[in-house]
């Protein structure tokens, strides 16, 4: 494991950090009027979503681990295969990710007021005569489950876990991370300690942002709503982001494997 190993796996997290379980609804949660008090269970929230992350990732690479010391063979990615499957997955993910969801816009729903401000309290609402401005059906999906999960310490912990299972076909960057150290040298346990601080840092930027909210107080509403804002707002994107991230590094893992010294490769 290099300097420039632990880098890619440092980005891949803080990319990993940006999807609705990790940052969206953390920024929810800060939102409300009794973010403070709220503290603990959100804190609650992050831990089980980071355990969730951190026993599928156990999962996969001792699976991982288990396969490439069955087959007897350094690194996976020596089999002609695995290149191709590597090369045409990347190349498809990255096509996805370039050219799918042009010209398609969000679905909305308009949400009652009471039953905003009950769902969403402390989102930036204003009241209004009957109906709050039209938010994405997602969103107003989302602040259902967590109002509902609000109510009791287990509630959170079965949001963390819906929020992790709803986002495991978009743990690309995590799948990328854990097929890195599974073609790494590092011995099984060392790998899961790896993973671990994987998943902390993934965690990092709404552990500063609960931090900030608890020491400033309302002073970082305003800041929390456009981030909030901008953030539900582009949403749908992040699978996009994701796919075409991930689809370049298999793309480049494969090539560099498949035609290591081929003049036409970008990536030799």
């Amino acid at each position: 494991m290099t300097i420039a190993i632990y880098a890619q796996l440092a980005v891949l997290a803080l990319i990993d950090s940006t999807s609705i379980g990790t940052l969206l609804i953390p920024l929810w949660l800060l939102l409300r009027p009794d973010a403070k008090r709220l503290a603990p269970r959100i804190l609650l929230y992050l831990g089980v979503l980071a355990g969730f992350y951190l026993i599928v990732g156990i999962l996969v690479l001792s699976g991982a681990d288990w396969v490439i010391r069955g087959l007897g063979a350094d690194s996976l990615t020596q089999i002609p295969a695995i290149q191709w499957a590597m090369t045409i997955g990347g190349g498809a993910l990255l096509a996805y990710a370039l050219f799918a969801g042009s010209g398609k816009k969000p679905a909305k729903a308009a949400v009652p007021a009471g039953r905003a401000r009950d769902a969403a309290a402390g989102t930036g609402f204003e009241p209004g005569a009957g109906l709050e401005p039209a938010v994405p059906a997602a969103e107003a999906k989302w602040q259902q489950r967590i109002a509902k999960a609000l109510r009791s310490p287990g509630g959170l912990v079965a949001l963390a876990v819906i929020a992790g299972l709803l986002e495991l076909p978009t743990m690309l960057p995590y799948l990328v991370a854990i097929g890195v150290l599974s073609n790494s040298t590092l011995a099984l346990p060392a790998g899961i300690g790896v993973l671990a601080v994987y998943c902390l840092v993934m965690l990092l930027p709404a552990l500063a942002l609960l931090g900030l909210r608890v020491a400033l107080g309302s002073r970082l509403d305003s800041v929390l709503q456009r981030v909030s804002s901008k953030m539900g707002r582009f949403a749908s994107e992040t699978l996009l982001w994701v796919a075409g991230i991930a689809g370049f590094l298999l793309l480049r893992a494969g090539l560099s494997a498949l035609a290591p010294f081929a003049a036409w490769n970008p990536f030799k």
